[in-house]
């Protein structure tokens, strides 16, 4: 059975998006650094930050080209995938590095902070409507 997570938090940048060869196949991926935070009730009413952690994540294809364009530094995002470990060779060294990658299903973003929206026609819409 994979794992999985779920966490909400905030961009510590505007997302990074490259395009990689995968078997023999460019795909865009976009690379976020979020802060996960955690809260609790501070006795009076209210919540308080009581620690969190960062972590990277990736997203992949079309999602990626869209947290590219759609998101920025300090968004309020909530992160669904499967963590995975990515091991490579330090370039200098050569010493095995490893850390923890959050693979992401799904990016979504918090209304907390979104003055507008503007969606695009559903797929499909443009041709029927042509026809």
């Amino acid at each position: 059975m994979p794992n999985s997570y779920q966490g909400t938090g905030n961009l510590g940048d505007s997302p990074a998006i490259k395009t990689v060869q995968v078997n023999g196949e460019d795909r865009k991926v976009a690379e976020l650094r979020v802060f996960f935070d955690t809260y609790r009730a501070d006795g009076q009413g209210g919540m308080e930050q009581t620690g969190g952690h960062w972590m990277d994540v990736s997203l992949w294809d079309y999602k990626a080209e869209q947290a590219a364009k759609l998101l920025r530094k300090g968004a309020r995002v909530h992160v669904i995938g499967r963590i995975e470990l990515d091991t490579w060779s330090d370039k200098e060294t050569g010493e095995p590095r490893e850390k923890l990658r959050l693979l992401a299903d799904d990016v979504l973003l918090s209304l907390t902070r979104v003055k507008s929206v503007e969606f695009e026609a559903k797929r499909g819409d443009d041709e029927r409507a042509a026809a």
